[in-house]
């Protein structure tokens, strides 16, 4: 379930395309769990943002 937040976004741009493997260079001493971790969690909350945005345009629709 998709964590309730107080921000709207008035347009969204959604760029579909392939990230680059090196982006983030890893520190020597990073454990690669927590970056897992970091991104498991980032990927999460961008698939939650984008489903609240594709729900609240649905809703807008309907109403108009």
């Amino acid at each position: 379930m998709a964590r309730q937040r107080d921000t709207i976004a008035d347009k969204v741009r959604l760029v579909l395309d392939a990230p680059d493997a090196n982006v983030t260079p890893l520190r020597s001493g990073a454990d690669p769990r927590l970056v897992s971790l970091v991104r498991l969690l980032a990927r999460q909350a961008a698939r939650d943002f984008v489903d609240a945005e594709v729900e609240a345009a649905r809703r807008r629709d309907l109403q108009d």
